[in-house]
């Protein structure tokens, strides 16, 4: 009996063992891999290659899903994400402010368009001077016909 215990105790402690080991050569080359996947991406993020980046983290959620390094990669894809939307936002920002001030432009010349569209003030009237009637003049006189005269032979 106490050699059917061994046997049972050993059978139990040896296939904890071999699970455990099954669990490490499964899991250990993917924590390995995705480890230096998540590296590389990394590298690119500093070198400001984010598309390169964004598609190496999501490989990694996608190929080792249960591991570390894809944990890492989503924390590191929505940090990716936020300084995207922040850079973007300020950029954003940045063109509404020009906007305005081509706004400001834009109407400050409209102003000066109108100023110089209305056509100048009338001159003023001069000033009326009373004159003394003229005399009449008389109507000229009647020129006399010229007379035809004949020579005579």
């Amino acid at each position: 009996m106490r050699v059917k215990t061994l046997l049972i105790g050993t059978a139990l402690v040896s296939a904890v063992l071999g699970a455990v080991v099954a669990y490490l050569v499964l899991t250990v080359p993917n924590d390995i891999q995705s480890g230096a996947m998540l590296r590389s991406a990394r590298k690119d993020i500093a070198a400001g290659n984010n598309t390169r980046a964004r598609e190496e983290l999501t490989r990694i959620v996608q190929q080792y899903p249960r591991t570390d390094g894809a944990a890492a990669a989503i924390a590191a894809l929505s940090s990716l994400s936020d300084h995207e939307r922040q850079a973007l936002q300020a950029s954003l920002e940045q063109v509404r402010r020009d906007a305005a001030a081509q706004k400001a432009q834009i109407a400050d010349l409209q102003k000066k368009v109108a100023v110089l569209a209305t056509p100048p003030p009338a001159p003023a009237p001069a000033p009326v001077v009373e004159k003394k009637p003229e005399p009449p003049k008389p109507a000229p006189a009647k020129k006399k016909a010229p007379v035809k005269r004949t020579r005579r032979r």
